[in-house]
């Protein structure tokens, strides 16, 4: 419920931002599109990209003819699936689901009337999360049973893309890095206890990494 209020009295500031804005270039719009995500850890031989959504609100604001500010709140999917080896259970395949509530804040710089680059960092809370063992490795089924409450809920990066708009309409891509782990140690917390420390804490040295293309409607 608490994130909910949040989310709710965000949305309003981001609607009076726009309703403030006196400069006719200051935009206020929608986007939505795809995120090609992969999960960066020392222990997976090899993964697939998870395909996602990713879409949501943006408030463009200039600061000089050049530069603009652009925060956005968007639903962001993330995760991959990886193949791990650990020494004591073998091989296992696994599919990563995150869904973020994602708050990027964008420095946007416009060399060109069209064609932007932006850059900035990201903040970022965990809304779910699932672990699918798709392997024939029965040793790894454990993992079904991990949620939301096994990963960090926090997550923060940067990012940064190229942007193209004209007028109303835009499309760009841009990637964004995690610094936070998104694992979290789980060999004090009960949940696996017949596992190993080294197989419980599989999943703890892992960071977002994710390309994003979308399309932008602003007005």
């Amino acid at each position: 419920m608490n994130l909910k209020i949040k989310t709710v009295i965000f949305l309003m500031a981001f609607s009076s931002l726009s309703l403030s804005a006196q400069d006719g270039e200051a935009k206020v719009g929608m986007k939505a599109g795809l995120n090609l995500s992969n999960l960066i850890a020392d222990n997976i031989n090899d993964q697939n990209m998870r395909i996602g959504f990713t879409g949501g609100l943006f408030f463009k604001s200039p600061v000089s003819d050049h530069v603009s500010i652009q925060p956005e709140i968007l639903i962001t999917g993330k995760g991959t699936t990886a193949m791990y080896d650990n020494f004591f259970s073998g091989d296992g395949e696994f599919t990563h689901r995150f869904d973020y509530l994602e708050l990027p804040v964008m420095a946007v710089l416009n060399f060109y009337e069209n064609i932007n680059i932006h850059f900035g960092p990201y903040f970022a809370y965990m809304l779910d999360a699932s672990v699918e063992n798709i392997s024939e490795n029965s040793d790894y089924n454990y993992v079904e049973r991990m949620n939301a409450n096994d990963f960090q809920r926090m997550d923060y990066g940067f990012a940064g893309g190229l942007g193209f708009e004209f007028e109303a309409i835009g499309f760009g891509m841009r990637y964004s890095y995690g610094m936070n782990e998104v694992g979290k140690e789980q060999g004090d917390t009960g949940l696996f206890p017949d596992q190993s420390e080294e197989v419980s804490d599989a999943f703890k040295d892992l960071r977002n990494s994710a390309f994003a293309f979308y399309l932008s409607f602003g007005f």
